[in-house]
């Protein structure tokens, strides 16, 4: 396919995850926003540890096996039916474990932990159902039809989780939330589907995507590993209220930015494997895709960093005020986390064995920073969390330059743009606090816009003032978006 064909089918796919995965964190965040008030942080705390269970034994179960149907370049009927029916009987089988062994979450974690793992695990019947279709509509770059359900995913569960909070249900309202808004999101997907199985299993492709999905496979888990051992070192030994001071903290950091990571990754994997032949191409596309969430992220991170004690209370309400510090030390990790998942780039590459021992040496050093700062604080946590970002960002940038021809004149070009953006918010938000303190003493909707607004102009003009194709390129990106060009 040629290229110009790729660039338009990713902006308009990348138009249609946006939508969806936007509108979808929009409802959780608001969702989020009344649950805060209605429930306490422990019973957030209980939830994340079957969440975090459940997304571990999720990511493992899978083998990589999506993301190497996306690759796959034979019968792809058949390739679909194959990694349906493995997904299926390990489904069946991580269920029957989770079940066994959820008293152990009981025993580490807290006595109620137990059965919010049992229950949860039923949330990977919805989720092996759908993930075909959808795998299926990455690799068109189809998002249209995701997006939707994405959206109708998140309103169904607040609908069901907001008023159960408010009968009293505590933990019970978000798991039941998650189960009812996955099993709709599931439902969604077997309307009018662009493939039904035909309940056949050929061996020889079952082994290819097995093959190819393990090396995938081991990397991405690796990474996940990363990101999953803060939440289990912060709730295995600092207690499952700091771990519910901890998911709030990722509503304002993690949410965001993961929101923004899945967009890049859905659309770029695909895009990236369509012009895989081409690995200046690919760098080139990498380097604008990265360049542009790091300006995205500049927002967040100065943020956390200026003016977290006015974010926090004034999102969440009272009683949350032990996770200001905690979220003004990921500021870093906000700002280069877009760095920290270069995946596609090794994937259209071929290099994923690259990728693979690269990410074991970030998970060994950073699990293991990890589980020495949950001995000391939450704070440390996200300390070791921005450390990390601060020394395998670069790291990544430059193997993803070498391995695509990207030179080092245009990566210092490229992100000089969002750290003049950056500076230029810090600037002005902190030169507003300081020449009149007395307007934002007190947390309010008012004073945090009163800052918001006028450093992310500032750092908006800088941006312009430094690329001022930017306007032309965009408008590029929407009308491809639209069909208008």
């Amino acid at each position: 396919m040629a290229a110009g064909s790729t660039r338009a089918l990713a902006v308009r796919g990348a138009t249609w995850a946006t939508l969806g995965i936007g509108l979808q964190r929009a409802v959780q965040t608001l969702s989020v926003l009344v649950l805060a008030r209605l429930l306490v942080p422990e019973d957030f705390g209980l939830v994340a540890i079957a969440v975090l269970v459940l997304n571990l034994v999720n990511r493992v179960k899978t083998l990589g096996l999506h993301t190497s149907l996306v690759q796959y370049q034979g019968d792809i009927g058949a390739a679909a039916d194959a990694c349906f029916v493995i997904n299926g009987a390990l489904t069946v089988a991580t269920i029957l474990v989770l079940v066994a062994l959820s008293p152990v979450a009981s025993t580490v974690f807290d006595p109620r932990a137990g059965a919010l793992v049992a229950v949860m695990s039923l949330r990977l019947v919805p989720q092996t159902l759908a993930a075909v279709p959808a795998t299926l509509a990455v690799r068109a770059l189809d998002f249209r039809k995701q997006a939707l359900i994405q959206a109708a995913e998140g309103l169904v569960g607040a609908a069901i989780a907001i008023p159960l909070a408010f009968a009293g249900w505590g933990p019970w309202a978000l798991v039941v939330g998650f189960l009812v808004g996955s099993c709709a999101g599931a439902a969604l997907w077997w309307v009018r589907p662009v493939w039904r199985p035909r309940w056949r299993y050929d061996r020889q492709i079952g082994e290819q995507l097995i093959q190819s999905g393990i090396r995938i496979w081991s990397a991405a888990n690796l990474a996940m590993f990363v990101d999953s051992a803060n939440r289990l070192f912060v709730g295995g030994l600092l207690g499952v209220v700091r771990l519910g001071y901890y998911e709030i903290v990722g509503r304002v950091v993690h949410t965001p930015i993961q929101t923004l990571q899945g967009i890049h990754d859905r659309v770029a994997i695909s895009a990236f494997c369509r012009e895989q032949d081409d690995p200046a191409r690919v760098g080139r596309w990498f380097l604008r895709l990265s360049g542009l969430m790091v300006i995205l992220t500049s927002s967040i991170a100065g943020s956390l960093a200026v003016f977290p004690d006015l974010l926090i209370p004034t999102l969440f309400g009272p009683g949350w005020e032990a996770a200001i510090e905690p979220a003004r030390a990921l500021a870093p990790f906000a700002l280069l986390a877009p760095l920290l998942s270069t995946a596609p780039v090794f994937i259209a590459a071929r290099r994923t064995g690259l990728l693979l021992k690269l990410t074991t040496v970030r998970s060994v050093l950073t699990i293991g920073a990890l589980f020495a700062a949950a001995h000391v604080s939450l704070t440390a946590v996200c300390m070791v969390e921005s450390l990390a970002a601060l020394l395998f960002a670069p790291i990544n940038l430059a193997v993803a330059a070498r391995i695509t021809s990207i030179g080092v004149r245009q990566v210092l070009s490229t992100f000089a743009v969002p750290a003049a953006g950056l500076a230029a918010f810090l600037a002005t938000g902190a030169a507003l606090r300081t020449l009149d303190p007395g307007a934002f003493a007190s947390p309010g909707v008012g004073g945090l816009a009163g800052l918001l607004v006028p450093s992310a102009a500032a750092l908006g003009l800088t941006v312009l003032a430094m690329r001022p194709r930017l306007v032309g390129e965009l408008r590029s990106i929407v009308s491809e978006s639209f069909g208008t060009r």
